[in-house]
């Protein structure tokens, strides 16, 4: 019988899904908080990791008998990826495109929230006024996305269909201009560009990884380039942006406001500093947090598990630090 850990929550609707596509005869098995992850690791065979706990070097080397580690998400900031591929341990994950519609939704759901001042909306009416806050519209707004994968290059086609300008850059090549021209991108740059996206944008919207070349890579600087009508929305990871600089970007005045599914350390703490501004919005992580990304997910974790008990490689292989 097959022995599977999974990291993350049974309560919520991924780990429903997950169970779904599982076959029955294997073992499944709940992270318990209360005990030693190294300990629960012990015996199993393979790990479903949900993201939010850390694969470190002790739960690796705790985990004898485990031949495979698939990530149920994309992000592997939170694991030793080179000390895992060390240890001859198989890694996958299941890539951005398969959240692509969930996190470009969510990102527009912040843009526009910010965008009607959605913030003031019910303290407006306890207030029993009507009429008010004013706010504002997409239409003929320039869109600036920072990373173009799956969800940047999704959220690029909706603001195109919404009448949105858009730039884009990323640190791989240039897409074919029939590619650029499909997702309504009017301009693309590389990472060292990236000065004229932040100079020109009324929006920003995160979607890149976090890596070492990524951290903290939106701060101060970049914040001293923007329009003082712009925001910033990130949906990737808390860590690629300065939290302090984008406190004092905001209580200066310096950008408008910020639309937050991710910060630097989660669960974010309630008394977090950036949660007592009026201009921002955040939401507790879940862009990427639907039924239909759910399930496309756990479709490719059961047939990952059963091509690697076939002594095949699982789809979406993490052979380097640098594949993610």
């Amino acid at each position: 019988m097959l022995r599977i850990l999974y990291l993350g929550d049974p309560k919520q609707p991924r780990y429903h899904e997950l169970a779904r596509a599982l076959r029955k005869e294997w073992k499944v098995r709940v992270y318990n908080p209360e005990i030693p992850l190294s300990k629960q690791a012990a015996d199993v065979e393979v790990i479903v990791d949900n993201g939010f706990i850390k694969v470190t070097r002790e739960v690796v080397d705790a985990a004898k008998n485990v031949r495979f580690i698939q990530r149920y998400g994309t992000g592997l900031d939170h694991a030793d990826v080179g000390y895992i591929l060390s240890r001859g341990i198989l890694l996958a994950n299941t890539p951005g495109q398969f959240s692509a519609v969930a996190l470009a939704e969510h990102a527009l759901l912040l843009m526009l929230a910010l965008s009607k001042n959605a913030r003031l909306w019910e303290p407006t009416i306890r207030m029993k006024q009507y009429a008010q806050p004013c706010g504002g519209e997409l239409r003929g707004k320039t869109l600036g996305i920072i990373g173009l994968g799956a969800s940047g290059s999704e959220l690029a086609r909706i603001a195109k269909g919404l009448g949105m300008g858009v730039m884009a850059v990323d640190v791989r090549e240039a897409p074919p201009s029939s590619k650029l021209k499909e997702l309504g991108i009017g301009w693309f740059g590389g990472i060292d560009s990236m000065e004229r996206l932040y100079r020109e944008s009324d929006y920003i919207s995160v979607h890149v990884p976090l890596t070492e070349r990524t951290r903290g890579m939106v701060g101060k600087e970049a914040f001293g380039m923007m329009k003082k009508t712009a925001r910033l929305i990130n949906v990737s990871r808390g860590a690629v942006v300065d939290e302090q600089a984008l406190l004092e970007a905001l209580e200066s005045g310096r950008i408008a406001g910020a639309g937050l599914d991710v910060f630097s350390s989660e669960p974010v703490e309630p008394s977090h500093p950036l949660l007592a501004l009026e201009n921002v919005l955040a939401s507790p992580h879940i862009a990427g947090v639907t039924l239909e990304t759910a399930r496309r997910r756990a479709e490719v974790v059961s047939e990952n598990i059963d091509r690697v008990l076939r002594g095949e490689p699982p789809l979406f292989a993490i052979t380097s630090s640098s594949d993610f």
